[in-house]
């Protein structure tokens, strides 16, 4: 018997995930915009990339940063964070 894997999340999902992470450290910052993915594919493939090429963000300020499922065909979104005192609030996803 195969193991079936049951994808519920939507792209919709993901982009309220991502919406609601506020004052998270600067450290759990990539765990949690993984685990906004969580459950989300695009044909198949789950591996969320754009991480290395995002700019140093240990600074105060706001910064645009890309996201999606490694796929060429996957939506990129992009990231509007504040790094305030090293805690993360993410302002909007596009």
């Amino acid at each position: 018997m195969s193991h079936i894997k049951i994808f519920t999340t939507t792209l919709s999902t993901v982009i309220k995930n991502l919406s609601n992470i506020k004052r998270c450290s600067l450290d759990n910052f990539k765990d949690e915009v993984i685990e906004a993915f969580d459950g989300y594919h695009y044909e198949d493939i789950e591996d969320v990339t754009g991480f290395e090429i995002w700019p140093d963000i240990n600074k105060d300020g706001k910064y645009e940063l890309n996201v999606k499922i490694n796929h060429i065909y996957a939506y990129e979104l992009t990231l509007t964070i504040e790094n305030k005192n090293s805690l993360i609030s993410v302002l909007n996803v596009l």
